[in-house]
């Protein structure tokens, strides 16, 4: 089988959204053995939007839009679809009662506008949508299909895990498609392609190498009659993996760096405390959206202003070297926070290196270390920027560094 994806919305051809949506279906489709073939994004238009639905239905399996289906004017996807299927939308009273319901109990009285949401043509099922007002539609005839599901991520990612994969999933009851995914830190892209070259070429299982935030992910895919199967088929593939580039690999499939070093943590029964510079509380944030947080951090500061941390037990040197911060600077910013939030663990980040010197390395490096017990351990990465995308990949690398000090042996 084979998809095309369609992302409604003129904010996206503006550039006042970005799409993910498009990505993250692309990827989970792969998952279940469909291969995307178009990825269109159009405005909301109400030919040029018609024109997209009927040509994704005339050439694939399988059509999934995404947004547009609000109650303002400008939502047209219902129509669109409604309009290529020569079919009339038609009020469904146990949709629309669940609509006023969910009005009432915030409330508010509902909009007139909204009565479109609870609509059906004859082809189309409803696809539940908890998290929001919009519903989605699953529109079936003979052997093709057009999915359309709400914009806003949280309610599609919700809507694809629950009702949607399954449903898609079972279309292709006899074929089996195991996916595994190894997450690595600290070699390139092109590097791995190098090393990796000949596992490229294989066809089933197939193997993709995806740049992320979190570092580079190696995804391998096999097709199979069974689940069995398809796993014995991806085994050798990820033992050659592991055997030339294991040791850049942090972990598997859904795995995060937060979820790992929260665990590893657990594991150890201890706390942490921690100082961060360049990352200004972003390494915090981070732990802060997982669950379990709470049992494992002690405490955090962030060191924006140097000379404001001297309360808290910051020898006045740190301040002094704050512009041309060396391994030494972070490993006192560490034991200080170790100290000062009572904690097992304490982890010290410093501030970029505006001013270098032979001890603090060049310009743009931000130095960060790791008190575990009495013992310490520093490390060092080149961050050229402040950007997000910089200092989160310092927040991977000091997760990464973490979890290694609290299992040297490893």
């Amino acid at each position: 089988m084979h998809a095309e994806i369609v992302s409604i919305g003129t904010e996206i051809l503006m550039g006042e959204i970005v799409d993910t949506n498009s990505g993250y279906l692309a990827a989970e489709l792969a998952k279940i053995g469909i291969d995307v073939r178009w990825v269109t994004k159009v405005g909301d238009d109400p030919e040029r939007l018609h024109e997209v639905i009927e040509r994704g239905w005339n050439r694939s399996d399988v059509t999934i839009t995404t947004g547009g289906l609000g109650p303002t004017s400008d939502d047209l996807t219902r129509e669109s679809i409604a309009r290529v299927m020569g079919e009339e939308m038609i009020v469904q009273d146990d949709l629309l009662a669940n609509l006023k319901s969910q009005f009432e109990g915030r409330g508010v009285p509902m909009p007139a506008t909204n009565i479109k949401q609870a609509t059906l043509i004859e082809s189309a099922e409803v696809v539940l949508n908890p998290m929001g007002t919009a519903p989605g539609w699953w529109v079936n005839r003979g052997d093709r299909v057009i999915i359309a599901m709400p914009g806003p991520p949280r309610e599609l990612s919700r809507m694809w895990d629950n009702e949607l994969a399954p449903k898609l999933r079972s279309m292709n009851p006899e074929v089996a498609i195991v996916t595994r995914t190894l997450k690595t830190f600290g070699i390139s892209e092109g590097g791995l392609d190098e090393m990796l070259s000949p596992l490229f070429k294989s066809e089933n299982p197939s193997l993709g190498i995806y740049s992320k935030q979190d570092g580079i992910h190696l995804r391998a895919i096999a097709t199979a009659t069974t689940e069995v199967e398809a796993r014995e088929m991806i085994t050798p593939m990820e033992q050659e993996i592991r055997r030339i580039a294991g040791h850049a690999i942090w972990g598997l499939d859904d795995e995060t760096a937060v979820t790992r070093a929260i665990d590893a943590l657990k594991q150890a029964e201890k706390t942490l405390g921690i100082i961060e510079g360049f990352t200004a509380g972003l390494l915090t944030s981070s732990l802060n959206e997982a669950q379990g947080y709470s049992d494992v951090l002690a405490g955090s500061l962030v060191a924006s202003n140097p000379a404001g941390l001297q309360r808290f037990g910051m020898p006045q040197e740190v301040s002094d070297d704050w512009n041309s911060p060396t391994p030494a600077t972070a490993e006192t910013l560490a034991r200080t926070a170790q100290k000062f939030f009572d904690s097992q663990v304490g982890v010290g980040i410093t501030g970029l290196v505006a001013e270098a010197t032979e001890a603090s390395g060049r310009v743009g490096t931000a130095h960060m270390a790791f008190a575990v017990g009495d013992q310490v351990t520093s490390r060092s990465g080149s961050y050229p920027t402040q950007r997000l995308r910089i200092r989160s990949r310092a927040v991977t690398h000091a997760l990464l560094e973490l979890m290694a000090a609290l299992n040297p042996s490893n």
